[in-house]
């Protein structure tokens, strides 16, 4: 079915068990849109919006399918009361982002009257929200007093405590002292949690496709900085992939020299079923992402509170980012099955018994 609505073109795109695919796009702007929204069933559906230059819609299409069914699990095992959702805009490589687009965009997300609520992400900056906010109220992460803020921090600390976690499940206690951890991109996450693992005693390696970057962190924290195609397989405890996902793969997982994954990366497997299989039948580790990763949208939720923004709340949530992940490996372990297949079963049973779901309004206080 195609719908239009104030020059933006919808055009409905049936995906088996998701609720809601659109195509969203304008002619006069330029843009050109995906809005999946996988399950709303403990909430309207929350997450980011990615602006990337994808080389065709197909790869498009892919990415906010698994990035949209992957909130789903992550607000279902935080307990946020909102759904899964996300959206991706397909960047012209040559025009760019531009105002008129996200303002297009932001015609779209109202047009689907607060079943979708966007936010900052890849590519997508608190400015381009802004923007974004000119056209619909489903917005999160603006700058404003009762505003969650950049939600990299702690998005960095779930990831920290994760590892914490991880370095439990391994080696009986969860100092990171003299633990080796590779860090795959220093960007807003990355750089943060390398901050935190150098404050605790962990040897750092890492590396970014920013050379700057590299150069910061090394000459901040003295650690070891390696080119992008060795980061994966250096020798090393625990690998924390903080880049695009799709990293963790049948060509790679042979290669691996670690003892854990465990990152902010959304999406690590490419092949879900078969590589976490493949990972587990090597012996690593693995902390699903969706898991580790939550700590933004969990920062987020607290934004929609009738209350306001509460950052200490917000941090203490957070912190039990180390309960749920130490939770998930024993399940993994008594059961016999792998980590992601116990992450998803403990998500699948509190959507099927309602655990978790919104009761309360959404509050957005600007």
């Amino acid at each position: 079915m195609v719908t239009a609505t104030q020059d933006i073109i919808l055009e409905e795109i049936h995906v088996e068990g998701y609720e809601r695919v659109v195509k969203c796009s304008d002619p006069k702007t330029g843009m050109k849109a995906i809005i999946a929204i996988h399950d709303s069933r403990l909430g309207p559906a929350l997450g980011g919006t990615r602006i990337y230059p994808y080389e065709k819609f197909d790869d498009a299409l892919f990415d906010v399918l698994r990035l949209s069914k992957g909130m789903t699990y992550k607000s279902a095992l935080t307990e946020s009361g909102l759904g899964g959702g996300k959206s991706v805009i397909l960047l012209d490589s040559v025009k760019g982002k531009t105002p008129e687009m996200l303002r297009s965009f932001g015609r779209a997300v109202e047009a689907l009257e607060g079943k979708y609520i966007c936010a900052e992400d890849v590519g997508c900056s608190t400015e381009d929200v802004k923007i974004i906010r000119e056209e619909t109220v489903n917005v999160v992460g603006l700058a404003h007093k009762n505003s969650s803020g950049n939600p990299a921090p702690f998005t960095a600390w779930g990831v920290f405590r994760g590892i914490q976690a991880t370095a439990l499940a391994l080696f009986g206690t969860e100092s990171l002292q003299g633990k080796k951890v590779a860090v795959q991109g220093l960007g807003s996450v990355g750089m943060i949690l390398t901050d935190l693992l150098f404050w605790h005693g962990a040897k750092v390696i890492a590396t970014d496709l920013d050379e700057n970057r590299c150069l910061h962190a090394k000459q901040k924290y003295g650690i070891e900085i390696v080119k992008p195609d060795e980061i994966l397989f250096v020798e090393c405890d625990i690998l924390a992939p903080c880049a695009l996902g799709g990293i963790i793969n049948k060509g790679s997982i042979p290669k691996l020299k670690c003892k854990a994954v465990a990152g902010a990366t959304n999406n690590q497997f490419l092949d879900e079923k078969t590589d976490s299989k493949k990972l587990a039948e090597r012996g690593i580790l693995y902390a699903p992402d969706f898991v580790i990763n939550a700590g933004g949208l969990i920062n987020v939720e607290f934004e929609l509170c009738k209350e306001g923004y509460n950052p200490i709340v917000a941090r203490n949530k957070v912190d039990k980012i180390f309960d749920t992940l130490t939770s998930i490996y024993s399940i993994a372990k008594q059961n016999r099955i792998t980590t992601l297949q116990a992450a998803i079963s403990l998500a699948e049973h509190r959507l099927e018994y309602g655990i978790g779901k919104r009761v309360e309004n959404l509050c957005f206080h600007h």
